[in-house]
């Protein structure tokens, strides 16, 4: 009994000491050590054909991914929270890469023999789905890549409304999607059921709605393309009459193509003719641009949510 009172005490004085490691201990990880960090900037390089990385301040960390020929490119960009992963678009031999934000590594999540077209946006939804533009049809697809072609009754791949040439999809706060293509900009149910109209950029000469994104505030951002390039919001009720531009400089934003939304709510664009990514506020106030003299023909640009 002495030997085991002395035993008993010396252990607590060298754990005292030196601190003991349980056998059962489960190590933690934070996203502070993961390769890619909330708030990180992704942009894809259509010269290049490559996904590139910047941090929050638009500091230029490096080459996040590249084709493995001249067939192949990159196109849009989207965030998978059930596997933390970044989700994009390869066209080529058409699929759906993903790269994990822990430690970069690739794996291809979506190879399907009926994805044949020209694949574009894409997003996760409600449940785990992911929806990814073809050509003029929306396809569907499980988490773990497996095709769907009827949910709820409703038929997959799906035109939604007849959307023309649809070129970005998001998923807003309540689980709808936002849609935007060669003519105006859309908002349905994950049943494809319209919500409100149609709208058009209403500027004569500027239609294209190369990129859209909800705000924080519940309107919608859209970038439209033309004579007279802008960056305009809609109210979530999606009527013609609530639409109105936020930015517009032709010295800055020139082409603007998609659209993302930063963790402090500001909106990205990328500008496919000046080479660059341009901040600017709900308010439509400029903030800066970044990315210059690394970027050739963006097309895609993704803010890192906070996961």
């Amino acid at each position: 009994m002495k030997h085991f009172i002395k035993y008993f005490f010396v252990t607590i004085i060298v754990c005292l000491m030196f601190g003991c490691k349980q056998d059962k201990a489960v190590p933690t990880s934070s996203s502070q050590s993961y390769l890619i960090k909330p708030g990180d900037i992704l942009a894809v390089n259509m010269t290049s054909d490559s996904l590139l990385h910047f941090d929050s301040n638009g500091v230029y960390k490096g080459v996040l991914y590249d084709v493995d020929n001249i067939g192949e490119s990159l196109y849009g960009i989207a965030w998978k929270s059930d596997t933390k992963e970044i989700i994009f678009t390869v066209n080529g031999a058409p699929r759906v890469g993903a790269i994990s934000v822990v430690d970069g590594t690739y794996r291809n999540l979506i190879t399907d023999a009926n994805l044949t077209g020209t694949l574009r946006g894409l997003t996760q939804i409600s449940g785990g789905d992911i929806l990814v533009i073809e050509t003029a049809n929306v396809e569907r697809f499980t988490t773990n890549g497996v095709r769907r072609t009827s949910v709820s009754g409703v038929t997959w791949p799906n035109t939604f409304g007849g959307t023309a040439a649809p070129e970005q999809i998001e998923t807003t706060a309540n689980g709808e999607l936002i849609l935007c293509g060669s003519a105006n900009v859309n908002r349905f149910t994950t049943n494809a059921v319209r919500v409100g109209a149609a709208v058009v950029s209403a500027i004569a000469g500027t239609t294209a709605a190369n990129g859209c994104i909800e705000m924080n505030n519940g309107s919608i951002a859209v970038a439209f393309s033309g004579t007279t390039d802008t960056i305009r919001s809609v109210g979530s009720g999606m009527t013609q009459a609530s639409i109105a531009t936020m930015y517009s400089d032709l010295a800055v934003l020139a082409s603007p193509r998609w659209l993302t939304k930063t963790l402090s709510g500001n909106l990205l664009t990328v500008d496919s003719a000046f080479n660059q990514i341009v901040e600017i506020t709900p308010a439509g106030t400029f903030v800066r641009t970044l990315g210059g003299g690394v970027l050739g023909t963006p097309n895609a640009v993704f803010s890192v949510p906070n996961y």
